[in-house]
């Protein structure tokens, strides 16, 4: 029995339009939203979130807010803050700067990041924190270049290693970045169950071991106490990626998840899909529901439609995971 299926949506400032959104989505079938929220939207756009959650609520469905950006170590949009701080920003071991991410090291910027989410979650009351894709940003001449050998980095693997912090990719570099990502996540979301018990944090890693974004395995997952949801995002349609590295990876989270007693979600795409092969979304859905997982989600509402992301054919692409999660949750008659 699938536990949830969740869209990844942006959002609109204007009342009269979510309104519409959120009965189409409750109406298509899923249980959830994600709801993006970035640093430019916080708290200018505070209102129009508080109405999307509630709005979501009263449809019966659950709201979990991703932490979309603020210098977060996550793929997401530009900061605001962190590059007005540029003692927080990520440093590569070449001494170059990244104004747009802040290191996970850096107290000041932890505290800052932590300041915020208690906001999002006291203002907006949400079901959940969704932690999307934390890593360190991965230079273009990875891996000759890597992050991060900040000032407060340095001071840390100094305290933590008996050593000064060598300038090439060492054994213990490489167990050092994968500490601080998840030293991070643990504080954040004690943060979050600290704030109410009742509240899920959803974790997902990108679908790699290379260490290129600071994780070379999910082993640490296992320690994370606060942790309720494991999931993946392995998007390997418009990628071009075999399905079988999809059906890998699906295995490998819900394999992990199974071991850490925590729910499995697998993330399915829709972005960039070319046309016509809007079937092996289906594909993805129906395949990860086979081997187990708990959860079903998607990036993004109505294909992106409008962004440089957008599906080649959004309408037919909408449809499409539209048709697989009935299906899923048998609405409508299985397809033979």
């Amino acid at each position: 029995m699938v536990w949830d299926i969740s869209v990844a949506y942006y959002g609109c400032q204007y009342p009269n339009h979510i309104e519409g959104d959120l009965k189409e989505i409750s109406e298509a079938g899923f249980t959830s939203i994600t709801l993006c929220i970035n640093e430019r939207e916080w708290p200018r756009l505070a209102k129009a979130k508080k109405f999307i959650v509630d709005r979501a609520h009263d449809l019966g469905l659950r709201v979990f807010i991703d932490v979309h950006g603020f210098g977060f170590f996550v793929p997401g949009h530009f900061s605001i803050a962190v590059p007005r701080n540029p003692e927080w920003c990520e440093v590569d071991n070449k001494g170059r700067i990244y104004p747009i991410r802040g290191c996970p090291n850096n107290p000041n910027y932890r505290k800052w990041l932590k300041e915020r989410v208690r906001e999002m979650v006291d203002r907006l009351k949400p079901d959940g924190v969704f932690w999307d894709e934390p890593s360190f940003i991965a230079p273009r001449d990875w891996p000759e270049a890597w992050t991060c050998r900040c000032p407060a980095c340095r001071k840390a693997f100094r305290e933590e290693y008996g050593y000064e912090m060598p300038n090439t990719l060492t054994r213990d570099i490489r167990e050092f970045r994968q500490k601080s990502v998840f030293g991070f996540l643990d504080e954040l979301t004690s943060e979050v169950r600290e704030l109410d018990e009742g509240l899920l944090n959803i974790l997902c890693l990108m679908p790699e071991h290379t260490g290129r974004h600071g994780i070379y395995s999910w082993d640490p997952v296992l320690k994370l106490k606060n942790l309720d949801v494991f999931s993946t995002d392995p998007y390997w349609i418009w990628s071009n990626r075999p399905f079988d590295w999809f059906v890998e990876w699906v295995k490998r989270a819900i394999g992990v998840s199974k071991k850490a007693n925590l729910k499995s979600q697998i993330w399915v795409e829709l972005i960039r899909i070319p046309r016509k092969r809007e079937s092996d979304i289906r594909r993805s859905v129906i395949k990860a529901v086979e081997l187990g997982a708990d959860a079903i989600a998607t990036w993004s509402f109505r294909a992106e439609e409008g962004s440089e992301l957008s599906c080649e054919d959004p309408e037919t692409a909408w449809k499409t995971m539209i048709e697989a999660i009935k299906e899923v949750r048998g609405i409508v008659p299985k397809r033979k």
